[in-house]
């Protein structure tokens, strides 16, 4: 079994082009990299504050960190959202993350994103009462300059914006769905209707990247390099996004399962 220490993932980090200034849209998947060569028993752990100090050092004061802290609350039996204390569903990483100092995440109870860095509260605070309209995440994250998606243990079909891209599109296969809950801010709770773009429940409208990571990674816009026992993949934000939006102009289901079918 391959193993990996932090000297070698800030070497990794650096080969594939993360450098100063850069912003990092970070998805994870720990379990997949083998074992860290640490004396500590809590592998994850370990692994988790590794990457986030080597992050921060290589990147610097004016770079920022972004992580998918999605809890999907109001599909939930309790439909309480509280952005310090709903775990996310997304992984060891992202609940580590949101327990670090100077990290804000957004009040979507559905698709929140965690920040941490100078433009974190810019991109992540008061949002529109949607997760892929106008007005959200993903969408803001757009304007930042340097912004990288890079995944780490994951493959290259993991793409943040994939369902906002949906939006963009207009796609048939998706509608506006108003889902309500309730948030929680200190000892206030307060009703919200929340705006999600839903699928239309059939196996052909399954969310799918690998197709358009497959041809993203053909094109050479991936750079990769290998982690302990995983990959790891890096994109520009932007980029990746208008090459989504180029190739989809004319199949807007290549980000599903398919096939097309009439609605």
């Amino acid at each position: 079994m391959s193993d990996y220490d932090q000297k070698e993932l800030k070497k990794k980090f650096v080969d594939i082009g993360i450098c100063k200034g850069d912003s990092i849209f970070l998805t994870t998947s720990l379990g997949s990299l083998g074992v860290p060569r640490t004396n500590s028993k809590n592998y994850l752990l370990s692994s988790s504050r590794w990457i986030f100090n080597v992050l921060r050092e290589i990147i610097g004061k004016k770079g920022n960190i972004f992580v998918p802290t999605y809890s999907y609350t109001f599909t939930k039996k309790n439909k309480n959202f509280n952005t310090k204390t709903t775990k996310a569903d997304t992984g060891y990483f992202p609940n580590f993350f949101l327990k670090q100092k100077k990290v804000v995440r957004s009040c979507d109870p559905m698709m929140s994103v965690a920040g941490y860095g100078p433009d974190a509260k810019k991109i992540l605070l008061k949002i529109s009462n949607n997760s892929f309209g106008r007005n959200c995440v993903f969408e803001r994250l757009l304007k930042l300059k340097q912004l990288k998606c890079l995944s780490v243990g994951l493959g290259y079909n993991w793409i943040p914006f994939l369902h906002y891209l949906d939006w963009s599109n207009k796609v048939p296969f998706r509608f506006d769905k108003k889902i309500f809950g309730y948030i929680k801010k200190n000892k206030n709770e307060k009703k919200l209707i929340w705006v999600f773009f839903a699928r239309l429940l059939r196996k052909e409208t399954i969310s799918n990247g690998y197709r358009i990571g497959r041809i993203a990674l053909q094109k050479k816009l991936y750079k990769k390099s290998q982690i302990g026992n995983s990959m790891m993949y890096i994109i520009d934000y932007r980029q990746f996004f208008n090459f989504s939006k180029k190739i989809t102009k004319n199949n807007k289901w290549l980000t599903v399962n398919g096939p097309k079918f009439k609605i």
